[in-house]
């Protein structure tokens, strides 16, 4: 059991955290944290000044076109990450506090790159902890082998489906079984290593799935097969309609139409319970009638109106180097709020090319956008979607300017990254 740890209260009211937890919050002298109830205690945020994680986009091209991925709805140039860019991205960690955790993913498949394992070598020499996302098809023996004596900390496989069936009507491609094989082989390769400690052996296995209507009924099954091969943590997304053939495919509409003034809904507080055939039918009716949910001792729908790449004290680096605040802005593409379409131009705060990463992590700009994103003080255009303005991310009528996010479906918890 972890040590229970507390924080001081001075006579002005000041709380003094212990310096462990705000060390590992990233917190330094100085800095403002947002503070905010959270059932019946506090919630605090992350330092906006603390960069704890880098999503690397080491390539944008991708050995399958699955229908719910954005490239679907882009013209872009596809190339991949250089060995001077990413080298610019480790070097500009060196001055750094503390070593921020490296994600190779993007738009892109990471394996594809003909350098990856390569790259995360260097990553991890440099002491940096590496995860990585992919579908799954080019985990070779010889890759997943490597991948363990690298001690790459997370993998993360895209599973859509616990069927063959259902996997291949999202991914467009019928490999399933050769998925589940190298699933399959990964964990008998970390038992010949670890021993009867694989549990505890690396990478760590995630699986990020992405629910539609058509799929939604094989969550359950996804979650089962993922535990079989070993997963430890499941991210669960809606998807992310870039066409109108995806938005029949939406399970958020509704959820989409909450507003503000759901605060006058009646909170309802919800115990710890048995989730089986006769408490099951009750609770969705709970959770279909009511607006404001306390379950377990905290609430749900508190993550809305917060940029989680914010909050995660992350930025996002584009295979030519360019720098953004978070994947979505990588790229302009298009998609759909209700059915309104939205188009999100991309944004950049820096480029590796030109400038040195910890100057554009600290400059001053940057510093005042990430403030704006946790304050989030944008218009509601995720649920009043009435304008012109809706249409993309360049104004708000609340006298913001690019990039405007009270459209972002990240930012109201519907769509989600590991």
């Amino acid at each position: 059991m972890p040590k229970t740890q507390y924080a001081r209260v001075d006579e002005k009211g000041n709380i003094t955290l212990p310096s462990n937890l705000a060390r590992d919050l990233g917190l330094s002298p100085g800095d403002e944290i947002r503070v905010g109830p959270n059932g019946q205690g506090l919630h605090l945020g992350s330092s906006i000044t603390a960069l704890k994680r880098i999503y690397v986009e080491i390539t944008n091209k991708c050995n399958l076109n699955c229908a719910t991925c954005m490239r679907n709805v882009w013209d872009v140039q596809y190339a991949g990450m250089s060995a001077e860019t990413f080298s610019r991205t480790l070097k500009g960690c060196e001055s750094l506090p503390h070593k921020p955790e490296l994600f190779f993913g993007g738009y892109g498949e990471p394996l594809s790159h003909p350098a990856c394992l390569d790259m995360i070598e260097q990553a991890k020499k440099a002491g940096h902890s590496v995860s990585l996302i992919t579908n799954g098809i080019l985990l070779t023996e010889q890759v997943t082998r490597r991948l363990i004596d690298l001690r790459l900390d997370k993998l993360w496989v895209s599973l859509d489906g616990a069927s063959a069936e259902c996997y291949a009507d999202v991914r467009l491609g019928d490999a399933l079984p050769l998925v589940v094989e190298n699933l399959t082989r990964l964990r008998m390769q970390k038992y010949q290593t670890f021993g009867f400690s694989s549990w505890a052996g690396v990478p760590k296995l995630g699986v990020a799935f992405v629910a539609m209507r058509r799929n939604i009924h094989d969550l359950g099954e996804v979650i089962k097969l993922g535990m079989r091969l070993g997963a430890v943590e499941f991210s669960i997304s809606n998807v992310l309609a870039h066409n109108a053939e995806l938005l029949d495919e939406n399970l958020y509409l509704r959820s989409m139409s909450l507003s503000p003034s759901a605060q006058l809904s009646p909170l309802v507080h919800m115990p710890l319970m048995d989730i089986n055939g006769q408490t099951i039918g009750a609770l969705a009716d709970v959770l279909k009638g009511m607006n404001r949910l306390e379950l377990f001792g905290g609430l749900l729908n508190q993550n809305t109106d917060q940029c989680p790449f914010v909050e995660r004290g992350s930025m996002s680096i584009r295979q030519d180097g360019k720098v953004s605040p978070c994947l979505p802005l990588l790229y302009t593409h298009e998609y759909y709020l209700d059915n309104r379409k939205r188009t999100s131009k991309e944004f950049f705060v820096g480029d590796l090319g030109e400038d040195n990463l910890l100057d554009i992590w600290s400059h001053a700009n940057y510093l005042q956008l990430r403030k704006r994103l946790q304050d989030f003080d944008f218009s509601p255009c995720a649920f009043c979607n009435s304008c012109e303005m809706a249409n993309e991310n360049m104004e708000d009528c609340f006298g913001n300017i690019q990039p405007t996010c009270g459209g972002c479906l990240w930012a109201q918890g519907l769509i989600r990254c590991p």
